[in-house]
């Protein structure tokens, strides 16, 4: 299928060379952070816990569910898109960086009275050593019409590993890469409703590894849309720039032969912009292992929506 549609805006990608640039930076402070932090390799057992309330499995699914009860993905429309960057924190803002760029836009629609099909192209940017990656891929979806599968049947495939030199654990891995709405909070709510978490890269059982919640906080406001839009001609029609944002942040505890592994969720959610953005940002923070074995490092990684527009302007 010929690509008949302006895929990406402009200025989404406008700041490449200064994210090479930054991602440099970052490579080049790595070693000298090592030799500060004496390789980090003490971190797990100097970090204090300090576990709020636990939460339950209801307070959990509410907490996740509300914000975006009232979407529908079958109101996606011809020439909706959305930008996010993928970003990176080390040592508690020691080094930052961009690691990558997404723009994906919707160029097919296709309905029936059973379904929708949709064709969505998607442009990557990767920022590796200084050099930009490109590629563009397109991504069928399918979506039910049925009122018991609308909200949860549209699917997307999760987004490449990341190109940072941290890695979080498998699983958190996997739950920050889901675009999908729908998909983050129906994963994590079937941890949240498990007793255990199979972790098969280690050998470890589900006996082994359990999974719990704490410190709930939930809040919502209104809030500037993201810079980019702001720029666009009378914010997209948006009424004073501002769009309804929930926030919802809980700490995820890995627990392994008795020894916790926590990591902190922030999330930001708002059913007012197109359904592929609504989840506007999911960060999480935790202890990483650093390539080569060379210990572990506090790490927060971040997919911010950068950019989102609703249709394709005339």
């Amino acid at each position: 299928m010929g690509l008949r549609m302006k895929i990406v805006e402009p200025k989404a990608f406008n700041g490449a060379r200064a994210l090479m640039v930054i991602h440099l930076v970052l490579v080049l402070l790595l070693p000298f952070m090592f030799t500060q932090m004496g390789g980090c390799q003490g971190e797990k057992e100097v970090l204090p816990l300090n576990l709020g309330a636990e939460v339950s499995t209801e307070d959990l699914n509410d907490a996740l569910g509300k914000p975006l009860a009232a979407t529908d993905p079958t109101s996606i429309q011809l020439g909706e898109a959305y930008v996010v960057s993928e970003t990176q924190e080390l040592g508690g803002g020691a080094a930052f960086a961009v690691i990558s760029d997404t723009s994906q836009t919707v160029v097919e629609r296709q309905e029936s009275t059973s379904e929708i099909l949709l064709t969505v192209v998607e442009h990557k940017q990767k920022y590796i050593n200084g050099d930009v990656q490109k590629t563009s891929t397109e991504i069928p979806y399918r979506i039910e019409k049925t009122p018991a599968s609308t909200a949860t049947n549209l699917t997307t495939p999760a987004a490449d590993p990341a190109e940072g030199s941290a890695k979080m654990r498998p699983e958190v891995e996997k739950l920050l890469r889901n675009r999908s709405p729908v998909g983050l909070i129906n994963e994590l709510r079937a941890r949240a409703n498990s007793t255990g978490a199979k972790k098969a890269e280690s050998g470890v059982s589900a006996s082994d590894v359990t999974v719990t919640y704490h410190g709930l906080k939930v809040s919502v406001a209104k809030e500037p849309a993201p810079a980019l839009v702001q720029q666009q001609t009378n914010c997209l029609g948006i009424p004073n720039c501002q769009i309804t944002v929930h926030r919802v942040s809980f700490d995820m505890v890995f627990w392994e032969n008795g020894k916790p592994d926590r990591v902190h969720w922030d999330l930001s959610m708002s059913p007012e912009v197109p359904y592929l953005a609504s989840m506007l940002n999911k960060c999480v923070t935790g202890l990483a292992t650093l390539a080569g074995d060379q210990g572990n490092i506090l790490v927060k990684q971040c997919l911010p929506v950068v950019f989102f527009r609703y249709v394709q302007a005339p």
